[in-house]
C-alpha cells in the first residue's frame, strides 16, 4: 500500500514496518512509532503557524499531540513528482472519545483544561494565517435576522405543511430566547475578553471533538490542530459541552462531567461561566433546523424535520435547567 508514498517517505529517516488505510490518510507503523501521512492543501505559512503552536504546547509539557515530522531538509511538507504535497505526523492507537461514557467525557474535559493551560502566552506577528474565532455577538445577530426572514417566509404560505404549522407555533419561544441570549452576550464581558485574546496570547484548539480525542492505553492523545487560532478558549468548552449534551438529551450529569473535568485542572472565572451559560442558552439547534428547512427541498423533508423539531421541544426544559445550573 505504501508504494505510492515511497518518494515522499524517502525524505524521512524512519523505517516503515507496515501500513493501513484510515479516514482520509494512511497510517504507518515505523521504528519510531506510528506515523500518519496525508495530502495537504494548506499554505506553507499556515503550516509554520500550526507547527509553532504544537512546539509551544510540547515545551509546556503537553506532548501527546500529532506533531509534524520534519523531513531530512527540515521542512514540514514534502512534495512528490506530481507536485502533490504531504505532511507526516506522529500518531496514536486508541478509540475515539465515547460521548456516552461519563468517564471518557470527564477525562477528555480534564485533558482540554491541560491543553488550554499549555496554549497560553503565544505571540505571532502574522495574524493573517492564525486568524481568530468569529465574534459570537455578530453571529447571534446574523442568525436572528435569518430566523426572522424564515418565519416571514413561512407565514406568507397559504398551504402550510405539518412542519411549517408546528414551526410557527413554537417560533416565539425560541426567538425570544435567541434575542435574550444576544442581548445578554452584548451586555456581558464577552466583547472585552474577545478583544484581548491577541494581547494575552490566548489560543484555542478549534476542533476539540470526539473524533480528535483518542483514548489510548498510555493516555489521551489530542489531534487535528488544523483550526487552532487566537481566540477565547471557552469556545472549545462550549462546542464540546454542546455536542456532549445534544448526544445525551441534555442530561445534566453529562454536562457536569464536562465542567468538573475541566475545572479539575483549570477553574472557570465567574465571567467565563456566565458567558458559557449565555452561549448554551442560544437555541443553536433551532437555528440550524430552520436554516436546513430554508435551504432544502421542503416538500420532501416534512417528516424528518418534524422529528427533529419534536426532539428539540422535548429537550427544551432540560437545556434550560442545565443553563441555569452553570450560570
Amino acid at each position: 500500500m505504501e508504494d505510492r508514498y515511497d518518494e515522499v517517505l524517502a525524505k524521512y529517516d524512519f523505517e516503515v514496518k507496515g501500513a493501513k488505510r484510515v479516514r482520509g490518510a494512511v497510517l504507518f507503523e515505523t521504528d519510531r512509532g506510528y506515523k500518519l501521512i496525508k495530502e495537504t492543501h494548506t499554505s506553507a505559512t499556515r503550516l509554520v503557524w500550526e507547527n509553532m503552536i504544537k512546539t509551544h504546547i510540547k515545551k509546556n509539557g503537553f506532548d501527546r499531540i500529532d506533531s509534524f515530522c520534519l523531513n531530512n531538509e527540515g521542512n514540514i511538507s514534502s512534495a512528490d513528482q506530481s507536485g502533490a504535497r504531504y505532511v507526516i505526523k506522529d500518531w496514536y492507537i486508541g478509540d475515539e472519545c465515547d460521548l456516552k461514557s461519563l468517564d471518557d467525557i470527564y477525562m477528555a474535559s480534564e485533558n482540554m483544561g491541560r491543553l488550554h493551560i499549555s496554549m497560553r502566552g503565544i505571540k505571532s506577528e502574522n495574524r493573517d494565517v492564525c486568524t481568530t474565532t468569529e465574534n459570537m455577538s455578530q453571529v447571534f445577530k446574523r442568525h436572528n435576522a435569518e430566523l426572522k426572514h424564515i418565519k416571514n417566509y413561512i407565514r406568507s404560505h397559504n398551504d402550510k405543511n405539518e412542519f411549517e404549522i408546528a414551526f410557527l407555533k413554537v417560533f416565539p419561544m425560541y426567538f425570544e430566547q435567541a434575542k435574550s441570549a444576544a442581548d445578554m452576550l452584548y451586555e456581558s464581558a464577552y466583547a472585552d475578553m474577545y478583544s484581548r485574546v491577541y494581547d494575552k496570547g490566548e489560543v484555542y484548539h478549534g476542533s476539540y471533538t470526539y473524533h480528535n480525542i483518542l483514548m489510548c492505553d498510555e493516555g489521551i492523545a489530542t489531534t487535528v490542530f488544523d483550526k487552532c487560532a487566537f481566540g477565547m478558549q471557552i469556545m472549545d468548552l462550549y462546542y464540546f459541552i454542546r455536542k456532549v449534551m445534544e448526544k445525551n438529551e441534555w442530561d445534566i450529569k453529562y454536562g457536569e462531567a464536562v465542567i468538573n473535568g475541566y475545572e479539575s485542572v483549570k477553574k472557570l472565572s465567574g465571567e467565563e461561566r456566565h458567558i458559557l451559560a449565555i452561549l448554551l442558552m442560544y437555541p443553536e439547534k433551532f437555528w440550524k433546523l430552520s436554516s436546513y428547512y430554508m435551504n432544502g427541498k421542503k416538500t420532501l423533508m416534512t417528516e424528518k424535520n418534524m422529528k427533529k423539531l419534536t426532539l428539540l421541544n422535548e429537550q427544551f426544559d432540560n437545556r434550560m435547567k442545565f443553563v441555569d445550573k452553570i450560570k
